[in-house]
């Protein structure tokens, strides 16, 4: 009878639960709370930018490094988060006073990043000051080839930069994007990328396979970034020790279309200004087997990410959910 009790409470509880959710939906309150926040992050975005744009950019900086202090002491569940997968990655190598240090750096190096972006027009006339390239070399190889290629990087450093600077070089990238929620604030994010020359193919779009293959054929970079866990083709491959859901698309073009793949990574400098990092193409392997061949392109590709996360891990987004999904035992290529 107590097991009986007990189901029936927890039956209850679930019921009242479920039934509450039902009015909540009805009544269109979570529409209504998420447009409100929307709002706020609009209006608060246009009001940060018009600050910014008043402010020289040091003096936009250093009020970054303290925004970005502001959110750490801020927002603990993020905090928690960000320190929790610090934690995953590092296990006993990195002590907790260190992994709060590198965590209290990744707010301020997002809150640069993003003031950085807002600043750019100051920026640019100073490009080749802010910024230096190393691998021009191989970015010059790959188009010589004159087929096209795949640019694999991360959430690492600021890439919107890196397309920028590329982009007043007169190399021609494409990116792989998810629109924001909010269509405001995806104007804005897409309103920068555009007029800095980079074409945007956007995720979950009747049009995004022949997006992609139009900008394959017409011998242009795409860019793909494959450290986030997302609802897409997948293949599970070590990252931090631990088998991690890894986007696959990267390695599938590479093996199918037979592309290059360049990695490529943003670094911040100590005197102020980004480096850029290009590392020499990877040609897909032709073993006759192309699940395998994509298989092991993916887990390189992961391998260079993480020793690029190792060397700077205060600038890489440990926010993400990185882990939040266990590993898949294979890849289904016809997907």
């Amino acid at each position: 009878m107590e097991g009986e009790e007990l189901v029936f409470e927890e039956g209850g509880r679930t019921a009242a639960r479920t039934s509450f959710a039902r009015v909540y939906r009805r009544l269109g309150l979570r529409r209504a709370i998420r447009r409100r926040r929307y709002a706020l992050m609009y209006h608060s975005m246009r009001a940060v930018m018009f600050g910014l744009r008043r402010l020289s950019l040091p003096r936009a900086l250093a009020l970054a490094d303290r925004a970005g202090d502001l959110a750490y002491a801020a927002v603990p569940s993020v905090r928690r988060l960000a320190l929790n997968h610090l934690e995953i990655a590092f296990g006993d190598t990195l002590s907790a006073a260190d992994r709060e240090a590198i965590a209290r750096a990744v707010y301020r190096n997002t809150a640069r990043g993003l003031t950085e972006l807002i600043k750019l027009d100051e920026i640019r006339p100073h490009f080749d000051e802010y910024f230096s390239l190393e691998g021009l070399e191989h970015l010059q190889e790959v188009q010589a080839l004159g087929r096209g290629g795949i640019v694999v990087t991360g959430h690492l450093g600021n890439p919107d930069l890196l397309a920028a600077y590329a982009g007043s070089k007169g190399i021609a990238l494409a990116a792989i994007a998810k629109r924001l929620d909010d269509p405001r604030l995806d104007r804005i994010l897409t309103d920068f990328r555009t007029s800095n020359g980079l074409h945007i193919i956007w995720r979950r779009s009747r049009r995004t396979g022949r997006e992609i293959l139009r900008v394959l054929k017409e011998r242009r970079l795409l860019v793909i970034q494959i450290d986030n866990d997302l609802r897409t083709p997948s293949v599970s491959v070590p990252f931090f020790g631990r088998p991690t859901r890894t986007p696959a698309a990267a390695a599938v073009l590479a093996v199918h279309r037979d592309l290059p793949v360049l990695p490529a990574f943003t670094q911040r400098r100590p005197e102020g200004g980004h480096h850029f990092t290009v590392l020499p193409p990877i040609y897909p392997p032709k073993t006759g087997d192309r699940q395998r061949d994509v298989v092991e392109l993916t887990r390189r590709f992961s391998e260079i990410l993480e020793e690029q996360i190792r060397r700077n891990p205060s600038e890489w987004n440990w926010f993400h959910r990185r882990w939040r999904r266990r590993p898949i035992p294979g890849l289904d290529l016809d997907a």
